[in-house]
């Protein structure tokens, strides 16, 4: 059973159709990355997907059970979790406090926590054990980048759903980021990941299959190497990376 099957999707914004009929298979252990131009519904699919938009029309079915209607925290209870690209966490806390605020639960349905030594496994496998008493506003962009990640896993998702993850890394940083999903994937911390991206390297290294959207619609997918000689995807998006 696939974690993730997107059927028929769509959403339009005032006559735009931002996504129109998209249909997406994501199986258990696979790495997916969604690429395309600015514009082409990348951000939007990912957002119907965890909730934060509702879908005109389609159906989303996460480990069998359709999801389609379901607001985000009740997703997210089920095991999804998503790393925003705008980076959002609290600058005056340590690292520390910021993970410890992640793994406050975020309904009143839920009982279970999440302690010290649990936070104390995610600062090492984000590595950020060197400055967890320093405050997040005077950490760098990527450690900021994997600080925010630190505390989605900490909600215990089994499907995370990241938006750009690399954006403003250095190459340095974004080896890193790829390292750590990797990582994720081999100690079973996840079961699954969707992750958009403008940069092909880091896809290259993380996905095992990619989608390729261009306005609104699935233009083709596959294994990365497959996809770029694609003439349609060249003329649309990779083309324009060589």
């Amino acid at each position: 059973m696939s974690v993730l099957s997107v059927s028929g999707l769509g959403k339009t914004f005032g006559g735009l159709k931002a996504v129109a009929n998209v249909d997406l298979e994501v199986e258990r252990g696979e790495m997916h990355g969604l690429i395309g131009a600015n514009g082409a519904g990348k951000t939007t699919l990912l957002h119907l997907i965890y909730g934060r938009i509702r879908p005109d029309r389609g159906s989303i079915h996460f480990n069998g059970t359709d999801v389609t209607l379901l607001p985000v925290t009740a997703r997210a209870r089920m095991g999804m979790g998503l790393v925003f690209q705008i980076i959002s966490v609290f600058d005056g806390l340590s690292v520390n406090e910021n993970l410890l605020l992640g793994a406050l639960p975020k309904d009143s349905t839920r009982s279970d926590s999440v302690d010290q030594i649990e936070v104390e496994k995610v600062i090492e496998l984000v590595d950020l054990g060197a400055v967890r008493d320093r405050s997040a506003g005077k950490l760098g962009h990527g450690e900021k980048q994997r600080l925010e990640m630190g505390m989605v896993l900490l909600t215990r998702p089994t499907l995370l759903l990241l938006d750009e993850p690399t954006s403003g890394m250095t190459q340095a940083e974004s080896r890193r980021t790829a390292g750590l999903l990797q990582t994720l994937r081999s100690e079973g911390a996840i079961d699954a990941a969707i992750v958009v991206e403008h940069n092909i390297e880091f896809i290259r290294l993380v996905a095992d299959r990619v989608t390729v959207m261009h306005r609104g619609t699935v233009l083709a997918g596959g294994p990365i190497d497959e996809v770029q000689n694609d003439p349609a995807v060249q003329a649309s998006f990779l083309g324009r990376l060589h």
